[in-house]
């Protein structure tokens, strides 16, 4: 197998989500992160504007990626232009052999070792209703952005898995085969890396951070392709004019709905629904107290 190394990083590990890890005040509650996954173009791009628009309804700034910058300084790299492969899916990875990179020498068929970055272990999560071993996942013969991972554990590779410091306490879920786990800390990675596969992660990442992607793509120290075949448009649209229109929309209903409420808390005056009407001039009205006019005998 030769001692081949893939380095894998999803671009969510520099997404700081509350929901997942630490909280931050300046980031917002998670409440603003309690956000549905799934892979397809709604959850890259149609989704994000309702997401920005709950963000400006909170007055919390849209949050960005962190800790990107200078990012591949910390790796080593058996080549002097290493190459990279990039996709908006880590599904991706788990198709990508040593041969894919056309790495000087005879290509060994696997990865001695997989060492990924990312605020998810991809490794097969064993829900309740979903796959619970990684004999049933291997049965059924296909992979997810969810368990990848366990391509490379089935050829033999070693697999290791970074968390980004914001989550210190890591996923509820175990991986479904052995993995080394560590908690980033910030400092240089001393194992060499013969090729990257780089993931835009749409899903969870927001697309008012894809310029930071492209900082980070742009730095690498070697060449870069985008996954041939692969599904990707970037940047993805803005979604902050729709999420400003939106606020708009929200705004202006708030606003009737407070005036409403407003008017129907004001007491009636003069004749209203439920009151009666004035006695006429003359006649006799009895109160609760007042006794009957007797009439003679």
């Amino acid at each position: 197998m030769a001692d081949s190394r893939l380095l894998v990083v999803d671009f969510d590990f520099f997404f700081h989500n509350p929901a997942e890890g630490a909280p931050s005040a300046r980031r917002g509650g998670a409440n603003l992160y309690d956000w549905a996954h799934a892979e397809n173009r709604w959850m890259r791009e149609a989704i994000w504007p309702l997401r920005a628009e709950a963000f400006l309804r909170a007055g919390i700034e849209l949050p960005r990626c962190e800790g990107h910058d200078d990012f591949w300084e910390r790796f080593i790299f058996t080549s002097d232009s290493p190459p990279l492969f990039y996709a908006d899916s880590n599904l991706y990875a788990g198709n990508l052999t040593p041969a894919h990179f056309a790495l000087p020498g005879p290509a060994p068929a696997a990865w001695r070792e997989v060492h990924l970055f990312d605020a998810h272990h991809d490794s097969g999560y064993p829900y309740e209703d979903g796959l619970a071993t990684f004999e049933e996942w291997r049965s059924r013969g296909v992979h997810s952005c969810e368990d990848w991972m366990l391509v490379h554990h089935d050829q033999g590779s070693r697999l290791n898995h970074t968390y980004p410091a914001w989550r210190p306490g890591g996923e509820s879920c175990p991986p479904m085969v052995p993995v080394h786990t560590t908690l980033d800390d910030g400092r240089a990675v001393g194992t060499p890396f013969d090729a990257v596969f780089l993931c835009r992660s749409g899903s969870w990442v927001p697309p008012w951070c894809d310029d930071q992607f492209t900082v980070l793509l742009d730095a690498f120290p070697g060449r870069t392709h985008l996954v041939p075949g692969s599904e990707w448009r970037h940047p993805r649209p803005d979604p902050l004019p729709a999420a400003w229109r939106m606020l708009k929309i929200f705004t202006g209903l708030q606003a009737g709905l407070e005036s409403r409420s407003a008017r129907a808390s004001v007491p009636r005056t003069g004749r209203g629904i439920n009151q009666a009407a004035p006695p006429a001039a003359g006649s006799q009205t009895l109160g609760p107290l007042q006794p009957q006019p007797r009439t003679g005998l």
